[in-house]
């Protein structure tokens, strides 16, 4: 006689496959890395596997690449593992079904978005820039459903998807996109009524202005963000006035920028260690070495080299290689600027292992018009070599 059993009745396709295999969801994670390993795909990791996979189960829908390789692992189809496509279901005239809006919809998507932030430092934004912006129109689709505190906590979450891909964007070289999306951030923040992340967005705009080659807008959005500025953390000001300085020294307003990146280094060393988490990457280097930058673009080469020297001093070892690559890149600049071209060289080659293993649309463009630079030198051994290793890096 049975009074009972441990036997699980699956709720979807996805449930039903991995009972049938009599596998855990450990067993499945670490199948789907292992695919994923195979095909070089990069994913989250198994803590956030594991959260994803139970939603995944439950019915919430799986973004293109799990798709594809829970496929794979089960060896099914979409349609057996109950996938269905944006339009089979306006074939079948299917309408999708919002999943429960919940706490644990929160928690889910502010530890992806921890994992996110990892990867951005250890791959680079090409890897990452769709899975990023294909969660923060997800966001978009679910906050209509959320009600009350749940809903407050993904405005925010939904400010920091869009900046983050906005910042994805920039990195990969399409300042159109970048700012698209963090004007979408800025919807947000003011939603949530945020004069915080309202601050920051508005830095980053500043930031995207100065590349698309508006420093006139970036001075204005700098102002707009220093208007609560005594309400702020100190290392937000630091980030905001470093971007005045830069957007003076494109037009060359060499006192303004002087006194912009007077006080940006005064924030900087105002800021706690815990003063904020949102700008955590912005510490006394990473100041330098945009102060550095706003004599470089001044040609103020000499004045550039001892603060991208100092900064690279200090640089953390354990994270922000991709701004290491980029402070390289542009001492390398320096260099040249001053005319030191053995010493440009050496850091040259250095700029270019970083960069190798932290792709940065920033730091190749910097050094594209480095290698335009050396063209005068262009016959000397080392600035060959420096060509050739940068041509090489480009290729690849």
């Amino acid at each position: 006689m049975s009074f009972g059993s441990s036997e699980i009745t699956p709720t979807t396709p996805l449930q039903a496959a991995r009972i049938d295999r009599g596998w855990k969801q450990a067993q499945v994670i670490r199948a789907v890395q292992q695919q994923a390993a195979r095909d070089g795909t990069p994913i989250a990791s198994a803590a956030s596997l594991k959260t994803m996979l139970s939603r995944w189960e439950n019915g919430q829908p799986a973004e293109a690449m799990y798709q594809r390789l829970l496929c794979k692992v089960y060896g099914l189809s979409p349609d057996e593992l109950g996938f269905i496509s944006r339009q089979d279901a306006q074939r079948t005239g299917t309408r999708r079904v919002v999943p429960a809006i919940s706490t644990d919809t929160v928690n889910y998507f502010r530890n992806v978005f921890a994992e996110h932030i990892r990867a951005d430092n250890l791959l680079g934004p090409h890897h990452l820039v769709e899975v990023v912006k294909a969660q923060a129109t997800l966001l978009d689709h679910l906050l209509p459903s959320a009600r009350n505190t749940v809903k407050a906590e993904l405005t925010h979450l939904a400010c920091q998807y869009n900046e983050f891909t906005g910042w994805l964007y920039q990195d990969s070289g399409d300042s159109d996109k970048a700012m698209s999306f963090s004007d979408r951030a800025m919807d947000f923040a003011l939603e949530a009524d945020d004069a915080y992340k309202a601050a920051y967005v508005l830095m980053r705009k500043a930031n995207i202005a100065i590349d698309q080659g508006r420093p006139e807008r970036a001075i204005g959005l700098t102002e707009a963000a220093l208007r609560h500025g005594e309400k702020l953390p100190a290392r937000i000001r630091a980030l905001i006035l470093s971007q005045r300085a830069r957007a003076h020294a494109t037009l060359r307003q060499s006192s303004d920028c002087m006194r912009s990146i007077e006080a940006s280094d005064r924030e900087i060393h105002r800021a706690r260690i815990d003063d904020d988490d949102l700008a955590s990457y912005c510490n006394p280097s990473y100041i330098e070495m945009e102060a550095a930058t706003c004599w470089n673009l001044m040609d103020m080469y000499d004045a550039a080299i001892p603060v991208y020297e100092r900064s690279l001093a200090g640089w953390p070892s354990d994270g922000l290689r991709r701004d290491q690559g980029l402070c390289l890149a542009r001492l390398t600049t320096a260099y040249v600027g001053r005319g030191d071209i053995e010493r440009a060289c050496a850091t040259g080659r250095r700029a270019v292992s970083v960069v190798k293993i932290a792709m940065s649309s920033r730091s190749v463009d910097e050094l594209l018009r480095l290698r335009t630079r050396l063209t005068p030198w262009r016959r000397d051994e080392g600035v060959s070599d420096l060509n050739g290793q940068i041509r090489e890096l480009i290729a690849g």
